[in-house]
């Protein structure tokens, strides 16, 4: 264990103090454990101790500067920069604070400060254009389900994905099914915004909401997987065959969500944010 003290220096804002963790251990992982890893890494949920268990650097930089200690699968900011230990190397770190910060700052500020000091870790965002999918309304309107209140679950996502009591969907997280050769997705209680963040991860660009449709809903439509929903692949084993849609077997993701939610997919240029590593180190020994 080591003692450590420092501030945070965030990239896009003047130096500032935080919460430090009284104790921090960070050990390489070795052997049979050098290859497991958890997104939240460990059982550990006490308000004052966090245990994240051998995992790659890019995880840990994740946590702390882009979900800031939330627990988010969706979000899939892009890490540019740094060697390839960063990938490779897997490491546990333990540590204790001060107090009970809570699992989502210690994950997430104080955890972005232990990696500047251990690591020596230097990055800056960056804003570019890229080549992006606009979710708008189709010409006829939108075919939208209201969300019905209790047919999903809310879920705390700052101490990790507790399951909810029964086996209801969580509230704005997407859900793909195999239905033969097609697919079946659906969203409970989420927004126009949560529909194109679930989207962004099945297709081959990131989707903006442009819609201009507020409130919560229930989504659901089916479509036949093709090249451009390899993302699909993380979720469902086999269900992108890279091809393009097979008209016998069902509709593209377009057409589908064109022709059952009233919704319309256009190519478009926006704005996406990257996190850019300047510099890193492997950690000093504990």
């Amino acid at each position: 264990m080591k003692r450590w003290m420092g501030c945070v220096v965030l990239a896009a804002a003047p130096a500032a103090c935080a919460q430090q963790f009284e104790v921090a251990s960070i050990r390489l992982c070795a052997g049979a454990n050098a290859g497991k890893s958890s997104v939240r890494g460990g059982q550990n949920s006490s308000p004052d101790r966090v245990t994240m268990n051998c995992q790659p650097l890019r995880n840990f930089i994740r946590s702390a500067y882009i979900t800031n200690g939330r627990f988010d699968p969706l979000d899939r900011t892009p890490i540019e920069g740094g060697p390839g230990w960063i990938d490779s190397d897997r490491y546990q770190i333990t540590a204790k604070a001060e107090g009970t910060p809570g699992q989502e700052a210690m994950r997430g500020p104080m955890l972005r400060s232990l990696l500047e000091d251990r690591f020596k870790l230097k990055v800056h965002r960056a804003t570019r254009e890229v080549p992006v999918y606009a979710l708008t309304v189709a010409k006829n309107g939108p075919k939208l389900k209201a969300f019905q209140e209790g047919s999903c679950a809310v879920l705390d996502l700052s101490n990790g994905p507790a399951l909810p009591a029964k086996p209801i969907p969580i509230c704005g997280f997407a859900m793909r099914k195999r239905n033969g050769s097609n697919v079946t997705w659906e969203v409970h209680g989420g927004s126009l915004d949560d529909l194109a963040r679930g989207l962004g991860e099945d297709l081959d660009r990131v989707v903006i909401n442009q819609s201009g449709i507020a409130g919560k809903f229930d989504f659901h439509f089916e479509f036949a997987p093709d090249q451009s929903t390899a993302g699909l692949g993380a979720w469902l084993a086999g269900a992108s065959p890279g091809g393009p849609a097979d008209p016998a077997s069902g509709a593209s993701i377009f057409t589908a969500i064109q022709e059952q939610l009233g919704l319309k997919l256009e190519s478009a240029k926006g704005p996406r944010e990257f996190l850019v590593i300047d510099s890193v180190e492997r950690p000093t020994e504990n």
